[in-house]
């Protein structure tokens, strides 16, 4: 068998990855620390936090669908995507250090305004342009489905490990510098890492321009909608974001709370995470062979169909410390495929409705990630803020009751179990795969035919 060749250099692959890096510079730090941040240092409640950031992101899911017409509407000399990634940057960067940098002088209520009005800056706008623009520029790099595999895949394997890192970089980094000086830090990194992939990465897969007086050229917000809304696997895959990014965000949010408390070691989050990123290292390595090999559709079906063991695992064996951390290796064996193919299917949903209907909503049909990221993401902190209330935690209490411990698990466990549950239905009726070759076939055949009639 021959060496596998890509369409797309490795270099600018590489490039790529490192633009989702820049993200969780400021992503996973909020997902993981933001919560902490605000219940043990500023003094919120856990029950506003859960609140604030659940109203965010239902505004923020709003924003997202505007934000789809928007870039699908971008013509500049950079292209689509690319622009927006470069004038996000600066929003992202500012964004974090306002969000760590809550002023001691605000009275309880200014502290809960200053966090929603600066929750809402960068979850509904700087992290919408910049993560949806970067999420519809795999679409635009190109239709190559090996480079768009191996791409999404470099990206999972670098934030794997950074997200390792980041595990046991933040909390002694907090205690050297402050949470201030820690944003201030990861804002520098972030915006290296957005500038990478700014001008290492190229859109070579434009969406072919039609004639002025084409029909279909002046397709206005409602009918836009209705185009999208008939691209069926645009609302399985809506689901499937939004139910990772809900087990996501609990994962990461309460997953410090229940390493200090049940497991009584904070550095155990760290081990936790290790455990959990290794293995999904290990196997994003082989998804570019796997999914060409089995399609990404049976691959992403076996791999929720893992997670949810390693999660059933790590309830079973809590508190156990050997027994957690083997299910969090589990856990990461199946999310390793299911990060990787879960962005490609979202290109491929692109070129299904432009195959369905002519039209090429690049930037409107990733909507379904950035708001499946994005409300899931609130729901999930919500559940996280709520469940600590509901739990009554107590910031000032060395060691929780039973009770709060008892709840800490169940949120940490029996909801994500659930939500996996309900993406493996999903997965199940987001068969791309059986019809892509077709949908390639065609609208290439569609474009050679436009081309020799231009």
């Amino acid at each position: 068998m021959g060496k596998k060749t890509y369409a797309v250099s490795f270099g600018e692959r590489f490039s790529y990855a490192l633009g989702d890096v820049g993200c969780n510079f400021v992503w996973s730090v909020v997902a993981g620390f933001l919560t902490l941040y605000y219940t043990d240092s500023v003094g919120i409640t856990a029950a506003a936090v859960g609140t604030i950031m659940l109203v965010t992101r239902l505004l923020d899911g709003l924003t997202d669908l505007g934000f789809g017409l928007i870039l699908d509407r971008t013509k500049t000399r950079f292209g689509k995507a690319r622009p927006w990634i470069l004038w996000s940057t600066p929003m992202m960067a500012i964004g974090l250090i306002l969000l760590f940098s809550v002023p001691d002088s605000l009275g309880d209520t200014g502290k809960i305004v200053y966090a929603t009005a600066t929750y809402i800056f960068v979850a509904a706008f700087a992290y919408t342009a910049s993560n949806l623009s970067y999420n519809t520029l795999l679409a635009l790099m190109t239709n190559d489905q090996p480079s768009k595999i191996s791409a999404n895949s470099l990206r999972f394997i670098c934030t794997s490990l950074f997200v390792i890192a980041l595990a046991y970089v933040v909390p002694p980094l907090v205690e050297m510098v402050g949470w201030s000086m820690m944003a201030v830090i990861f804002a520098i990194l972030a915006t290296c890492c957005f500038m990478i992939t700014f001008f290492f990465v190229k859109e070579r897969n434009v969406p072919e321009e039609k004639p002025k007086e084409h029909p279909k050229d002046n397709i206005g917000a409602i009918e836009s909608f209705k185009i999208l809304f008939k691209n069926r696997f645009f609302f399985t895959i809506c689901i499937m974001f939004l139910m990772y990014y809900i087990n996501a965000s609990i994962f990461n949010g309460l997953g410090v709370y229940y390493c200090r408390d049940v497991l009584h070691d904070i550095n155990l989050y760290g081990t936790l995470n290790a455990c959990y990123m290794g293995t999904k290292f290990v196997a994003l390595l082989f998804v570019p062979f796997l999914a060409n090999r089995f399609g990404k559709w049976k691959l992403m079906l076996s791999g929720w169909s893992i997670v949810i063991l390693g999660m059933f695992i790590m309830w079973v064996a809590s508190p156990n410390v050997y027994g957690v951390m083997f299910g969090a290796l589990l856990r990461g064996i199946g999310l390793g495929p299911i990060s990787a193919c879960l962005f490609t299917i979202i290109a491929d949903a692109v070129e299904y409705g432009e195959w369905k209907s002519g039209v090429n909503q690049a930037g409107l049909t990733n909507s379904a990630t950035s708001f499946g990221m994005k409300v899931g993401t609130g729901l999930g902190s919500a559940i996280v803020g709520w469940g600590l209330a509901f739990a009554d935690y107590n910031p000032n209490l060395a060691t929780q009751t039973d009770y709060t411990l008892y709840c800490e698990q169940i949120v940490f466990f029996v909801f994500p179990i659930v939500g996996f549950v309900v993406s493996w239905i999903a997965m199940y009726f987001t068969n791309i795969d059986r019809i892509y070759p077709t949908i390639i076939k065609e609208l290439n055949e569609r474009k050679a035919k436009n081309a020799a009639t231009a």
